[in-house]
């Protein structure tokens, strides 16, 4: 016997709860709340509130990203990174010409936190070997990081100043490396407001510096330092403060570089077992022989850690690969528009939303509920189901779904149980009163897929 308030009762149910929620918000923030939820096997609209008001998804966008890449792409798809020289290699083992990182786009490339990748240290060496089994015992020319397969610019115009050096503001380089990412060290002072001295990064960053305006804080005061630096520069501004009583405290940085950054590596573990580099030679079309092929993780682990841990690089690497596959062009416009076509050949009605990047990090993105619970729908229904559905993070037993959070919004957009569902709130500046209303819609939520099976 199904409880009073089942299926055919829940809207009204809904409306009752959520109006109440969203009148206190709006009345005391300003703020605007969008829900939309169906039930999966009738179809039956069960919450509909400002389902159509075009908002900030934040993160909740990697689902967007996510399941076209799945459905484009494909789960058993992989990035290649091709390690290449060209020009001769003589009698003495000597290579007059250059060797190239040739990227392919792979995210992974140099990190370990898939566990089919190797960390940055074991890629090295693997590199390193198949140079040292090539019979090359020196090279007249250069290591070279080659990302031209992808466009140049790394990050989003949108993207905000402060999220450019951080390392959840890294750009995507058709050759990135350890995640284009870098942690940073400070000493703090003894007192609050003293002055904080950089110790070092971890990888080492050749040719980065630092303006160090970070202070000493309150102890127990956490990471309140920012890093701000665009791509390709040389200088990066700290500002902020570190606490006081620990020894050290690190935050973690965007590389501006990382086709250069990866081949200086490269030269330095080279140089560390004795092949000489002269530096000579400049990149040319000279005609290129193999020497490796590192192999990515397969697009289905990718496509898990970018919505298990809300990835920003790895949703934009995606977006572009996308858009190579589809359109030939390796960019962040590219891939959006293949991205926002295939979604509306799918015969979802894209009037409203706005794509500025693959991850959500942009505060020009712009999508309604409702368009996310109707790529939830096409989801539920694609042979790629199973890989997607693994990929959301679990909330409860009942509820899978990838969060979205930026400053002044929040939301969570998957599955509770057969019902499909999305909410975003946008421009409201108490955080305890978004995580009010999103966990009395979990609740409602958890209560109505569990009285849908009764």
């Amino acid at each position: 016997m199904k409880s009073s308030w089942g299926i055919k009762s829940a809207p009204l149910f809904f409306m009752s709860i959520t109006s109440c929620l969203f009148a206190e918000v709006s009345s005391s923030d300003h703020a605007t709340v969008s829900v939309y939820a169906i039930h999966i096997p009738t179809g039956k609209v069960l919450i509909d509130e400002n389902s159509d008001k075009s908002l900030m998804p934040s993160s909740c966008l990697k689902v967007v990203t996510t399941a076209a890449a799945l459905e484009i792409l494909g789960a058993e798809s992989h990035f290649e990174t091709r390690l290449e020289y060209d020009g001769e290699i003589d009698a003495d083992g000597a290579l007059h010409g250059n060797i190239y990182i040739q990227g392919g786009g792979d995210p992974c490339l140099g990190s370990d936190r898939i566990a089919s990748s190797l960390s940055w240290k074991k890629q090295l060496e693997v590199w390193a070997l198949a140079i040292e089994n090539s019979g090359i015992k020196a090279i007249d020319g250069s290591i070279i990081g080659d990302a031209t397969l992808w466009e140049t610019a790394l990050a989003v115009p949108s993207w905000c100043w402060e999220d450019l050096g951080n390392y959840y503001g890294a750009g995507a380089s058709a050759l990135s490396f350890h995640e284009n990412a870098y942690t940073l060290f400070f000493k703090p002072g003894k007192k609050v407001g003293d002055k904080t001295v950089i110790i070092r990064t971890d990888p080492a960053v050749p040719s980065l510096s630092f303006q160090n305006e970070v202070k000493t804080g309150p102890i127990g005061s956490g990471d309140q330092a920012c890093i701000y630096g665009m791509e390709f520069s040389p200088m990066q501004y700290v500002r902020g403060t570190v606490p006081a009583g620990v020894s050290e405290f690190s935050i973690k940085g965007a590389i501006p570089d990382p086709s250069s950054f990866c081949a200086c590596l490269l030269t330095k573990t080279l140089e560390e077992k004795g092949i000489a580099i002269g530096g000579n030679n400049k990149p040319s079309k000279n005609k290129r022989s193999s020497l490796h092929t590192t192999i990515s993780p397969t697009l289905a682990e990718i496509v898990y850690w970018t919505n298990q841990k809300s990835i920003n690089l790895y949703a934009e690497h995606l977006l572009k690969k996308m858009g190579e596959v589809r359109a030939n062009e390796g960019s962040t416009i590219a891939g959006i528009k293949v991205v926002t076509e295939y979604w509306k050949s799918q015969e979802i009605d894209i009037e409203g939303m706005n794509m500025a990047d693959g991850s959500g990090l942009s505060r020009k993105n712009l999508i309604t509920t409702k368009q996310l619970v109707s790529v939830l729908l096409k989801m539920k229904k694609s042979s790629q189901f199973p890989v997607f559905f693994d990929s959301l993070p679990k909330k409860s037993d009942v509820i899978s779904a990838k969060n979205g959070s930026m400053s002044l919004a929040k939301g969570y957009t998957g599955y509770a149980g057969d019902i499909a569902f999305a909410i975003i709130i946008n421009q409201c500046s108490d955080a305890n009163v978004m995580n009010q209303i999103i966990e009395q819609t979990f609740a409602k939520l958890e209560n109505l897929a569990k009285s849908s099976k009764k």
